[in-house]
């Protein structure tokens, strides 16, 4: 996904391919998203139980103001 939204970074919204790379994009997010919700979700849910998600959950809420804001400002995404 992170080489769409590299691309569509640089490309205008009227350019003839955008619609193409956004209609793309928002299948990729769609189907990564039903895969985590029903197939590995469940699986964390049950090696971790609640008492433990709701602590990592607390943890994330809190690095949330400084994370970037930008997916591709990631250091994972540059590699």
């Amino acid at each position: 996904m992170l080489w769409i939204l590299s691309e569509l970074a640089h490309l205008d919204s009227a350019d003839e391919r955008f619609d193409a790379k956004m209609t793309v994009l928002i299948e990729n997010v769609r189907h990564h998203v039903e895969e985590e919700e029903k197939e590995w979700f469940p699986e964390v849910r049950k090696a971790m139980g609640r008492n433990r998600l709701q602590e990592v959950g607390t943890q994330l809420e809190a690095a949330r103001s400084t994370a970037p804001r930008s997916p591709l400002a990631v250091p994972s995404a540059r590699k």
